[in-house]
């Protein structure tokens, strides 16, 4: 017998995740395919890891399992009550725990498509009916019909396009919707509105963050959920216990406590996005409006984006591809340092050259 028969068949039948390409370290690759932060996080988690470490007798010890500091410390920055947070190893383990905490096994969850990609990957694992709803880009505040579903992931904005959802368009959903609303804001500090504002009216809302993109924590593996407090009650069941390892809380609390180094930082990435998205389209690429740190962009007529995709990274530079349509007309480019955008350009300066563009 085959030692694969074991296995679920769900799991068997199943394609699982596709992570964005990571060079070996030491790559000389310009790396813009993963959404990470061009720059680092705030000297205050440096200062905070390493007082953590140097008090090395304290890693024979669990951590704190409910990581109290870190939720306290994101209620106070957001306003919340800390009965209103729950802590995550990363936002993806929230989403899968809103999955145990909410849908059975057969239930139907849905996600636009296309979305994040980790979203079916998680219904599948449940042996939830993962159900998709057409995104239209040139038309993305199109309310879906939900009747029947039990949970709904909303990329706020979306990935990969780039777009932002109005509060007036979330509100509107979770008022129409007899289920859990879920609001990803992976990417919500390059955006112009947040969700968060509308816990207290809408109490299927739930919410989630991550520290990997505008807090430049990408390899600790932080994510936080907030919703009304008897729903992270009932979340806290599925949590796994001790989820998080003690420098990742400590490293996260100094994070949020230093907003304006935040600030600083995300209003460079956003003037970074805003001049790199006006130099694609005076080269005529097509450019969706971006609340996020990366730009989608469709090439000029004449040029494939798989063409575009192989030749940037011949030349050093790696964006997104995604081969499925209709995202295979266009590249997602992660917005990194103003030199590293510079050179980005002048490879496409180049690919558009030969093309004859």
């Amino acid at each position: 017998m085959s030692s694969t028969s074991y296995v679920r068949p769900a799991i068997g039948q199943m394609a699982g995740y596709t992570p964005g390409l990571q060079p070996p370290r030491g790559s000389r690759m310009i790396k813009l395919n993963t959404n990470e932060n061009p720059y680092p996080p705030s000297p205050a988690v440096a200062a905070a890891i390493r007082k953590a470490a140097e008090n090395y007798e304290n890693l024979r010890l669990y951590p704190d399992p409910v990581s109290r500091r870190l939720r306290e410390a994101a209620a106070q920055v957001y306003g919340l009550k800390t009965e209103q947070v729950m802590a995550g190893n990363g936002s993806d383990e929230l989403l899968r725990i809103l999955l145990d905490t909410f849908v059975d096994p057969g239930e139907p969850v849905g996600f636009f498509d296309p979305s994040y990609s980790l979203y079916p990957v998680l219904a599948d694992i449940r042996g939830a009916a993962g159900r998709t709803f057409n995104f239209d880009p040139e038309a993305p505040e199109q309310l879906p019909e939900l009747a029947g579903i039990k949970l709904f992931f909303l990329t706020s904005p979306h990935a990969p396009y780039g777009l932002g959802f109005s509060n007036r368009f979330v509100r509107e959903m979770a008022a129409r919707f007899d289920g859990i609303l879920v609001v990803d804001e992976a990417y919500v500090d390059f955006a112009e509105e947040s969700a968060l504002s509308l816990l207290d009216r809408c109490p299927n809302l739930v919410v989630t963050r991550t520290f990997s993109k505008s807090y430049s924590l990408a390899a600790l593996r932080v994510g936080l959920a907030f919703a009304a407090p008897d729903l992270i009650n009932e979340m806290d069941k599925a949590r796994d216990s001790y989820n998080l390892d003690l420098l990742a809380q400590e490293a996260a609390v100094a994070a949020l406590l230093d907003q304006t180094y935040l600030e600083e930082n995300v209003a460079r990435i956003k003037k970074v996005r805003r001049e790199f998205s006006r130099q694609l389209a005076e080269k005529q690429f097509t450019v969706y409006p971006s609340q996020t740190n990366f730009i989608f962009a469709l090439p000029p007529a004449g040029c494939r984006a798989a063409d575009l995709y192989e030749y940037l990274r011949q030349h050093q530079v790696l964006v997104r591809y995604f081969s499925n349509p209709p995202l295979d007309r266009g590249v997602r480019v992660t917005i990194g340092t103003p030199e590293q955008m510079e050179k980005v350009l002048a490879v496409i300066n180049q690919f558009l050259s030969e093309k004859g563009n």
